[in-house]
């Protein structure tokens, strides 16, 4: 099997606007706003490159300037991108911060991923066939995602929740799921009911997950593995920070890359916080300087 770690999901041009002052609503809020690249899956792709995976990035991009500049640089990352051809737009993502820095609200633009459908997944048969890996988000059609765990029953597929709505789309695999990440309201959304991240944790593995992590903003990280008990890594107080969006990415991309490399679960999730705390400090979703944990 290839080593070469395969992402399939979604890219976008991120508007991040942080007011200046407590945030009003209705009315026009002094601020600044900066434009850079994201999406759930890029970033992701973003961060495992920077750490020194080989990657075949499977996503929609649009051939405005800003989509082609965000595949220009992906590829000088090292990233291998596939993508459908389409006059859509790339998606775009509007963020509006308080003067906090925290995310108030959030708007989408992801039309071009239904572009991702059945149709092209099996023109990609081959390249999907050399992974022992898949990583799958939940902004890819439910047609999608029905058809790759149906026809790849023998890949080892891991996936990111997105949203509490979108997640549902992986509620008929979980059993076919080697590790789901997600925050509390995604996984209350998945078990139906209303519990705390532990419990939460226990009922996932208990429905067929092989390994769970379960993240809760600022606060610890609870997880499970090969129905182990459940348990978790703390999180340490950030005081000050410049922006959330994109911590919960690097979360993901650290339990991936520990994880993949043989760690233990526990340990992998004490990383992904590690980059996630880096990736508060940044104006963008991603930062640079998680590579100083490059590996070889």
């Amino acid at each position: 099997m290839d080593k070469t770690l395969l992402l399939i999901g979604g890219s976008n041009i991120d508007y991040i606007a942080t007011s200046k002052e407590k945030l009003q609503k209705r009315v026009s809020n002094i601020g600044e706003v900066s434009i850079t690249f994201g999406g759930v899956m890029r970033n992701i792709a973003e961060n495992l490159a920077r750490l020194g995976n080989k990657i075949d990035f499977v996503t929609a991009i649009g051939k405005d300037a800003n989509g082609q500049e965000l595949k220009k640089e992906l590829v000088e990352l090292g990233v291998n991108v596939i993508s459908p051809d389409s006059d859509l737009p790339s998606g775009s993502y509007v963020a509006i911060n308080d003067s906090n820095h925290d995310m108030v609200d959030g708007v989408c633009d992801n039309r071009i991923i239904e572009t991702i459908d059945v149709e092209f997944i099996k023109t990609l048969n081959d390249l999907i066939s050399s992974h022992e890996y898949m990583i799958l988000d939940a902004n890819l059609p439910k047609g999608t995602i029905d058809y790759l765990f149906n026809t790849y029953r023998d890949k080892k597929i891991i996936v990111e929740a997105i949203s509490p709505t979108k997640v549902l789309k992986f509620k008929d695999h979980l059993d076919q799921i080697y590790l789901i990440k997600c925050n509390i309201h995604e996984a209350r959304m998945l078990m139906g009911i209303d519990l705390m991240e532990k419990d939460l944790v226990s009922g996932l593995l208990t429905r067929g997950a092989k390994n769970v992590v379960v993240s809760h903003g600022a606060h610890d990280v609870y997880f499970g593995e090969n129905y182990r008990r459940v348990d978790l890594v703390k999180v340490n107080e950030v005081k000050e920070f410049v922006n959330t969006t994109g911590c919960g990415d690097a979360l993901t991309s650290g339990v991936i890359d520990y994880f993949l490399r043989g760690k233990r679960l526990k340990e992998a999730v004490a990383f992904g916080n590690e980059l996630s705390r880096l990736t508060l400090m940044s104006k963008g979703a991603t930062t640079k300087e998680i590579e100083k944990y490059k590996h070889e």
